[in-house]
Order: structure tokens, then C-alpha cells, then sequence
């Protein structure tokens, strides 16, 4: 790995665009902004290679997970893990390369090449690569396609390939990810012949490999796995006693015409990713059409306010439209960052700013929140409510960040989103430069005329309201900057004087004028601290507020209540007072925003007080106010009872 170079020129993110007539926008190159590391993003990344990854190598290489594939044909083989423990691996990869773009191809290249050698030992001489039915069950290999979860892995090693193609000069994982994924086109690659998994992932995966390689083969076998789906012919021939309901596996209704979101969250939107995916080749109208109903289902009645998916803990899947709970509602991190995924391609289509308006939600809150300050320890799911006294430490549903999980799934895709973000915040089109998520960096990207516009965006977003874009280039071309949905007021000025005419088009300010260099735009977004309210279906909202400043959901947490003898959950709000914003310095995240907000404790007729009492008996109520910090920080000080929405008094 030492001979290794980072690619030169543009670089392409996880997605690429090949056919550009049926997108309104195109990703830049993913080292085309760079961020500062000091913005709120940057920040993230700096923890992410310097923490996170480090953290990622010790926990793969203690659970064995990495071992698997060193011991493999071996006498010193033990498989260790979940029986599709090799996902650890093959995910975490493609986090390690996107990062490599951030930090250079240095960044551990001696584990890098490590797992890659261990790789090539475990890759069987016709490709097949899978320690646990290869080395446990070799007989039984290619049987379980409803739990198996083979396909899914193939997947996961299939994208990190591309990543590491795609920022590295060499790439020798393709070449073994490229012999697994010839061998699934060999033996599935026909209607007579076909398999799909019950886990969607393999379907995106080699929808991206033919766009990084140009094989057909590969689109093919992508599309007549997608066009399969539905006809509850997904099987597992082991007969392992596994959820295997066909809504779970996605294999319920045809996945092309689908519009409502049920079953297991995760494959859910994985496979609405590779559905988009395809439209992005065969320009099937009917596909779109379908997935954008898909997803106003999805993000209009089954998300929760911070961006979260998935409400039930035993199938981890959706439940009914405005089925929210806030104790029990699962949410899964793996959710929230396949739906930054299957937005993003959906806005790339679309140019519409709600993709870009979930995205910014999901990002800044319940991704955000699922890493702890450190980076190091991690929530799989997101309550928006939790008791003093919860106990339920079970390990995918744990009160507290912990630093590893028998399925950990969510470390290594917050690794690989974090890696990889600058791919979701701006793009181009023709003469059009797109900022969908403001962050601080500086930006250099060639536009199709062959302009090069050079910019400094200059911002503290999300906590604050000022963006300040500095031009650099001559030239003429569009600036679209985005108005967020929650925003309700902006001003904007250019060179310090006023814009009076402002031209805003589905949520985008457009800026089209001949530039010059040292040009300044500044954006003024209104952000006043405010209570937001649900819909009156969400009935287990009903009658509480939650609390917002910009795109960041609040929750006040139970260290913040300086009498020890109140609770969280005894808080009511008085709305008619305005959230007064404060800064505070926060342990390891460092300088934030919090909000004061007035209210009272509510306390039963007496401390014994059963569960219920007669209607008219006297609750009393404490005059109090309660300070409300942002959603993604809870749970840092230690464990302690929690809420987002709060009930009005």
C-alpha cells in the first residue's frame, strides 16, 4: 500500500452520474470542497479519522471479525460472530478509503493492506468469499437467501472496492470484489437461474460497479434482482427459525410499483436506493413516479422529527402511518443514513430542496446523535424519550452509547457517511452551482462551460444564521443557494448592499449574473429558537411540543434538572413564553447552543399516588424552567431520562 497514490483530478463520490439527460444536477467531485476542520462538519470528520476509524480497526480486530478471513483454510480456524460477521469488514473498508480522500493514502495503509491480504486468503478460486458458510457450512452455500445474507455482504465488499478505485491509483480490492460479483452474474444472472437476497444491498452495489466499470453484466443482474422482488419467492432453504415474513425480506409486493414503506426499515430504503438507481439508467418513468410517492409515505407519516425511521424493536420495521412513539420508537442509525442515500439521488433527479431538507435533518440529528463526543461509543437506535428508571439495557436497544454490538451494523456506515459527506452537500449542472447543505470550506469545481468558480464559504451552520460566500472567479454562472423549509425569512445581500430582486424556484435562491472576483454573497437565514407541533394523528405527540433553532431538534435531559427530586418527564411547557437561546460550553463537543424554556413540574396529589386517580383531583405544579440542549448531544453525561417532545401546560 505504500506504492499507493491518490487519484488526481476529479474524484468521484459514492454515486456517479453516467446518464446526465435524466438528472437536474450532478454531484461534484468529492474532493472538490474541502472543509475546514473546525465547521460543524469538519469537526466530525476530524473525529471520525482520528477516533472513530482507530476505534473501528481495535473492535474488528478483538471480535475476530477481521480473523475470519486471516484463519480462513486453515487449522487455526474459528469463526467468531454473527453468521454474516464478514459485513464488518467489507463495510468498514469503504469507510477507510473515502477517509483516505480526507487524510491522504497513507492513512492506515498497513491495516488497509492487512484486511485486503485477508481477503485474497479467504476468496475461494471461482470468487466466492464467505467465511461463514465456506469455512462453517461449505455445503450449504447459496441455500439461505431469505437470512443468509451472502449477497448482502457481496454487497458491502462490492462498495468498497469503489471507493478505493475511485481515490486510489490502486485498487486491489476491485479486483476481488469483481471476481465475486462475476460469480453471482454467473450463477443468478438469467430469469431460470435468478436468486435475490432478503437483505437489499447487493442490487445498489452492482448498479455502482457498472457505472465504475462500464460491465453490463452487472446492471443486468441489478435489474432483474430488483424486478424479482415481490412474488414471495425468497426462501430459506435451511430452515432456520428466522423472521422470514415477506414483508421483512421486501419480497411482498413488486418493488418497481411499491409506494408505501413496510417491513424490515433498513432493506426497505436500501432497496428504494437501487429502485432509484435503476431509473438512473433505463429512464423508467414509472419507477420515479413510484418512489417518489414511496418516499412523501415514507418522510410524511412514518418519520420521526429528528429524520429517524423504523418504529418496532423485534422486526426493526415500519409500522402504521403516524405510528411515532417516542419511548419505543426503534430508529434505527442504519436507517437514517440509507435515507441521506436514497434522498440524495432522488434530489440529484429532481433538483427538489425536500430531499435536501431531510437530508440536513437526518444528518444533524439523528446520525449526529448516534456517535458520542468522543467517537467511540454508538447508539443503533434513537429514542426520543427516555425514564430515569429504564432498564432495558438489551444490546440493539441500550440507554446509553456503547462502543461495539453483536450486529454492528451502524458503527461502520456512520464511518463510511462521515468519510464520504462532502458528497451530499453541493452539486453542479451546466452553468449551475447548487448549495444544498452550508458548511464551512472552500470550494473549486469546473462547471460544464468550462468555467472554474472558486469559493469560501465562510459559516458557523447549523448554529448559526450567516453564510458568506466569496467568489473568486470571473464569469458567468448560477449560484443556487437553499432556503430551507424550516426557514421562514432570509436576506440576502451581495458586495454588502441589498438584493432587492430575489428570484427563489422549488426552494432555491437563484443567483445568476456575471461574477467577478472578490464578489461576496451574504446569506442571512432567519433562525429564531420555536416550538413546532405535530400532526394531530400522532397521537403519541398529541398535545406536546418539540423545540427547534434551525434544522437542530432539541430534548432537555435529565442533568440539567438541578433539583434531583424532579424528572424529565414531569416537565410541561408554557408555549406562550419564547425559548430564550444561550450559549453553553458542552464536555468534549465544546461551544453550543442551548434554550431556556419556562414551564413547571407537574406532581400527583400525593408522592404514593397509584397509577390512576378520579378525574378532579389536584395535581399541583411547580413553576420552573427547564434548559433544552441539542438532540444529538443527550446521553453524553451520563445516563439519565430524556425527551424531545414535551407536553404543553
Amino acid at each position: 500500500m505504500g506504492a499507493n497514490t491518490m487519484k488526481k483530478g476529479f474524484i468521484d463520490g459514492p454515486v456517479k452520474v453516467l446518464r446526465k439527460e435524466l438528472v437536474k444536477t450532478e454531484p461534484i467531485g468529492l474532493n472538490e470542497f474541502k472543509l475546514t476542520d473546525q465547521s460543524w462538519l469538519g469537526k466530525r470528520q476530524v473525529i471520525n479519522a482520528e477516533k472513530t476509524i482507530p476505534h473501528l480497526i481495535e473492535q474488528l480486530v478483538k471480535t475476530g471479525a477481521l480473523a475470519n478471513f486471516q484463519n480462513y483454510g486453515t487449522d487455526k480456524f474459528e469463526f467468531k460472530g454473527l453468521w454474516f460477521a464478514d459485513h464488518d469488514v467489507k463495510k468498514s473498508l469503504e469507510g477507510f478509503f473515502w477517509n483516505q480522500n480526507f487524510v491522504g493514502n497513507e492513512a492506515f495503509s498497513a491495516f488497509i493492506q492487512e484486511c485486503t491480504d485477508a481477503l485474497k486468503n479467504a476468496q475461494e478460486p471461482d470468487g466466492y468469499l464467505n467465511t461463514w458458510f465456506g469455512g462453517v457450512h461449505p455445503d450449504k452455500k447459496f441455500s439461505d437467501f431469505a437470512s443468509g445474507h451472502e449477497m448482502y455482504n457481496a454487497g458491502h465488499l462490492i462498495q468498497s472496492a469503489i471507493a478505493q478505485n475511485r481515490v486510489s491509483e490502486n485498487a486491489p480490492v476491485m479486483g476481488i470484489a469483481r471476481k465475486l460479483a462475476d460469480l453471482l452474474v454467473k450463477k443468478f444472472g438469467t430469469p431460470e437461474t435468478l436468486q435475490m437476497c432478503g437483505h437489499p444491498e447487493i442490487e445498489t452495489a452492482l448498479i455502482e460497479l457498472y457505472r465504475e466499470t462500464g460491465e453490463k453484466s452487472y446492471l443486468n443482474l441489478a435489474e432483474l434482482m430488483i424486478r424479482g422482488r415481490g412474488f414471495r419467492k425468497i426462501k430459506d432453504k435451511t430452515k432456520q427459525p428466522f423472521i422470514t415474513d415477506a414483508a421483512y425480506l421486501q419480497d411482498h409486493t413488486p418493488a418497481t410499483s411499491a409506494t408505501k414503506a413496510t417491513g424490515h426499515a433498513v432493506r426497505q430504503i436500501y432497496l428504494n436506493t437501487a429502485v432509484v438507481d435503476l431509473y438512473m439508467e433505463n429512464a423508467e418513468k414509472a419507477l420515479l413516479e413510484a418512489q417518489e410517492k414511496m418516499w412523501e409515505d415514507t418522510v410524511y407519516t412514518k418519520m420521526f422529527v429528528t429524520g429517524g425511521l423504523g418504529v418496532h424493536h423485534r422486526a426493526e420495521d415500519f409500522g402504521d402511518s403516524y405510528e411515532l412513539p417516542n419511548d419505543r420508537g426503534y430508529q434505527e442509525t442504519c436507517v437514517a443514513i440509507a435515507n441521506v442515500m436514497w434522498s440524495w439521488r432522488l434530489l440529484l433527479i429532481t433538483g427538489k430542496r425536500r430531499y435536501a431538507d431531510v437530508i440536513e435533518l437526518s444528518l444533524f440529528n439523528t446520525i449526529a446523535g448516534s456517535l458520542s463526543t468522543d467517537g467511540c461509543n454508538f447508539f443503533y437506535s434513537n429514542p426520543l424519550h427516555l425514564r430515569r428508571d429504564h432498564i432495558d439495557f438489551s444490546d440493539n436497544a441500550s440507554p446509553q452509547r456503547i462502543p461495539w454490538y453483536a450486529c454492528p451494523c451502524c458503527p461502520p456506515n456512520i464511518t463510511r457517511l462521515i468519510a464520504s459527506v462532502n458528497h451530499y452537500l453541493v452539486s453542479k449542472k451546466a452553468n449551475e452551482l447548487s448549495l444544498h447543505i452550508y458548511a464551512d470550506g472552500k470550494l473549486s469545481t469546473t462547471l460544464e462551460n468550462g468555467l472554474q468558480v472558486d469559493l469560501d464559504v465562510k459559516t458557523r451552520y447549523p448554529f448559526d444564521e450567516k453564510v458568506t460566500i466569496n467568489n473568486a472567479s470571473k464569469g458567468q454562472y448560477v449560484l443556487k443557494l437553499r432556503i430551507p423549509d424550516w426557514c421562514s425569512s432570509f436576506d440576502i445581500k451581495l458586495n454588502s448592499k441589498p438584493l432587492d430582486k430575489q428570484v427563489v424556484v422549488e426552494g432555491y435562491l437563484h443567483l445568476d449574473r456575471e461574477w467577478s472576483a472578490g464578489d461576496s454573497v451574504e446569506l442571512t437565514l432567519s433562525m429564531p429558537a420555536e416550538f413546532i407541533a405535530p400532526n394531530p394523528r400522532i397521537d403519541a405527540s398529541r398535545g406536546c411540543v418539540a423545540m427547534r433553532l434551525g434544522p437542530i431538534i432539541y430534548a432537555i435531559e435529565q442533568e440539567d434538572v438541578q433539583d434531583k427530586k424532579l424528572e424529565v418527564e414531569d416537565f410541561v411547557v408554557d408555549t406562550s413564553v419564547t425559548p430564550v437561546v444561550k450559549n453553553i460550553d458542552f464536555p468534549i463537543h465544546g461551544a453550543t447552543k442551548a434554550l431556556t424554556i419556562s414551564g413547571g413540574y407537574l406532581r400527583a396529589p400525593n408522592p404514593e399516588s397509584p397509577a390512576y386517580f378520579a378525574l378532579g383531583e389536584k395535581i399541583n405544579i411547580q413553576t420552573a424552567s427547564a434548559t433544552a440542549i441539542p438532540y444529538f448531544l443527550w446521553g453524553n453525561r451520563g445516563f439519565g431520562g430524556m425527551r424531545v417532545w414535551v407536553p404543553e401546560s
